[in-house]
């Protein structure tokens, strides 16, 4: 169990504590966004979503060149473009959107 932990950790500290931050700051930014925009259920909100989380994709997947000393070779498609790197995004997305609304629902600070 001590050894999974650690695994995970050196995860974490895989990705860049910087690459962190400003994951926050995006998902702080996008959610900031939608409530001034007011966005509920619409094609607007699906177009916005779509884009923020291309975003965030694109943002996590070219800032994580390895993982545990190994590179990637693939060949880019649009499949990676318009789909694989989106849910990355929305995994992406979700992860620190969570904590942030929580937050944000006890303390009101955006």
């Amino acid at each position: 169990m001590k050894k999974y932990f650690f695994d995970q950790l050196d995860d974490i500290k895989q990705y860049g504590y910087m690459n962190h931050i400003s994951s926050i700051l995006f998902i702080i930014f996008f959610i900031y966004v939608s409530k001034k925009l007011q966005l509920e259920l619409s094609i607007f909100a699906f177009v916005y979503w779509y884009v923020a989380s291309l975003m965030m994709g694109h943002f996590a997947v070219h800032n994580v060149n390895q993982y545990k000393g190994k590179k990637w070779k693939y060949k880019k498609s649009k499949n990676d473009t318009y789909i694989a790197i989106p849910i990355a995004g929305v995994i992406n997305i979700i992860t620190y959107a969570i904590p942030i609304l929580i937050l944000d629902y006890f303390f009101n600070f955006l």
